[in-house]
């Protein structure tokens, strides 16, 4: 990080090409900032002139200067606890025995009896094309509990002495909310867990603040790296206490981005006692809306409509703006039901709905989306990662239902676009790319007609994400007045060939008016 955070009160960032996204003026060739404001933009012949002599000029070197980018649904905090895994992902590990040696590895680090975390494996990215089992996991550390998490947080696989922690036996019934998975021939429990797991969430020890703590400042790092300059934490767990907990790493400055934190149905009323709802907070940390995700926290995968109707319509009253975990077309459905529901008890304002993730959309539900006014925020980094699976597994018939971003477009639909880190890398250029060139991993195109321009991808990930907040009016561009939130680019990305996007490098990062971050 570099040490003059907070040493110069203005700066002009000169010999670049400038991508305000101002329709007042979209290009400029220097930035002029005061503060922790953006003064202004303009031409090269204009550096003498805005120069003087505190001013702290950055050369970049004929880069990019574009807004830093707004990730509008991650989760930092899991992210955070994520980087002090044993990084079991599959640009690490090829092979169960390579698991195994990763996690073997950390128990010779880790004192007998306490748990090693691992995280990150993809069964269908190992030579086996399976998870492994606990058996495999006790030959790596048959004296620690061990817990290893799927890439996307739906499985984890457990050793035998975590099991037996966490009561887990042959006779263990399943639940609504999850599996688990038995051997064949014998009924044992094989060690894997899909879905959610009471017992095993009440075993596993949380994170140490101070654990949590230095898992954050690694998480922070990365998302300046790049380029990123504020966050959206979208976790359905979210409470009163996690709101605390960022207060203090903000405070502490261990988190430097700017986040704004949604809220769970369950906590809503402790914050509401409190007289805080959407906008509360500050420019650093902010409230956003409320997160009814009834399906993920009841376990429910398709709750009653009167349900989503009922917590849409409490939070709407209580002053919040409305998020639903979309997670397929019959919840998306409903969501647009429980939109219309509220609109119609309670009218007449601008409350911008937002639809998480909403990653299927058959053309048929087009219109009724765009009369919602309701916005989709959206995971395009996921065409890269998953698309193969996507290919592989979906009905041809539907595949032009898969993140359709360009019939959003043409219906009116506003967009913001985001991570859902860890569950992929945080990169908004690999999110852009995916977007741009609807490429996945292996090379193959899905749905080339749903691509869209840099231009809109860019503006998606910027003031896509301000405008998801509330924010639109103080991020988002490179306008006079707006917060000096910034991230130069080694080229541009609107005038690279598509295929060169993923391969763009953040130089610098610019929040608050001073450089956090620069690649050495």
């Amino acid at each position: 990080m570099s040490s003059d955070f907070n040493t110069h009160s203005s700066c002009i960032l000169f010999n670049a090409a400038v991508i305000t996204l101002d329709p007042a003026r979209p290009r400029a060739e220097l930035v002029v900032i005061k503060g922790n404001k953006i003064h202004c933009v303009g031409d090269r012949d204009d550096l003498e002139r805005f120069k003087e002599p505190c001013t702290k000029l950055i050369d970049c070197e004929g880069g990019t200067v574009a807004p830093g980018f707004n990730d509008a649904h991650c989760h930092p905090l899991s992210h955070a606890a994520t980087l002090l895994y044993v990084d079991c992902s599959p640009a690490v590990v090829k092979s169960i025995g390579e698991v195994k040696e990763h996690i073997r590895q950390r128990a010779g680090q880790t004192k007998e009896g306490n748990w090693i975390r691992a995280a990150h494996y993809d069964e269908l990215a190992l030579l086996e094309k399976r998870a492994p089992n606990r058996w495999e996991l006790d030959e790596a550390a048959p004296s620690n509990p061990v817990i290893l998490i799927h890439r996307y947080g739906q499985d984890c696989v457990l050793n035998s002495l975590a099991l037996k922690m966490a009561g887990i036996t042959r006779e263990t019934p399943d639940s609504s909310a999850g599996v688990i998975h038995r051997d064949r021939e014998t009924g044992e429990p094989n060690g894997l867990i899909s879905g959610r797991n009471e017992r095993l969430e009440r075993v596993i020890p949380p994170l140490s603040d101070d654990e949590l703590e230095a898992g954050v400042k690694l998480a922070n790092e990365e998302y300046l790296s790049l380029g990123i300059t504020s966050l959206q934490d979208t976790s359905s767990t979210n409470g009163l206490y996690h709101w605390q907990r960022l207060q203090r790493l903000v405070d502490r400055e261990s988190l430097l981005l700017r986040l704004s934190m949604l809220v769970g149905t369950e906590s809503m009323e402790e914050f509401n006692s409190l007289g805080l709802s959407t906008g509360s907070g500050s420019s650093r940390l902010r409230l956003g809306g409320i997160k009814i995700a009834l399906d993920e926290t009841t376990g429910c995968p398709h709750p009653p409509q009167e349900e989503i109707t009922h917590a849409a319509l409490r939070a709407c009253e209580a002053g919040f703006q409305l998020a639903f975990h979309v997670s397929d077309v019959h919840m998306l459905q409903a969501s647009l039901t429980a939109i219309e529901s509220v609109d119609m008890e309670v009218p007449g304002q601008d409350r911008r709905h937002r639809l998480e993730h909403c990653a299927v959309c058959p053309p048929g539900l087009l219109p009724r989306l765009k009369a919602s006014r309701a916005m989709v925020v959206s995971q395009p980094s996921f065409l890269y990662y998953t698309g193969q699976g996507y290919l592989d597994e979906v009905p041809p018939s539907q595949l032009d239902w898969l993140f359709p971003v360009a019939s959003f477009q043409r219906h009116g639909v506003r967009v913001a676009f985001s991570s859902d880190s860890p569950v992929v890398p945080a990169n908004p250029l690999m999110g852009i790319y995916g977007a741009v060139t609807r490429k996945v991993e292996g090379g193959q195109s899905l749905s080339p007609q749903e691509g869209i321009s840099p231009l809109e991808a860019l503006k998606m990930y910027t003031l896509g994400g301000a405008y998801a907040s509330f924010e639109e009016g103080v991020k988002g561009s490179i306008s006079p007045g707006k917060l000096a939130d910034l991230a130069v680019l080694s080229d541009d990305p609107l005038e690279v060939p598509p295929e060169r996007l993923k391969g763009l490098k953040v130089m610098r990062t610019i929040l608050n008016g001073r450089i956090v971050w620069e690649r050495t």
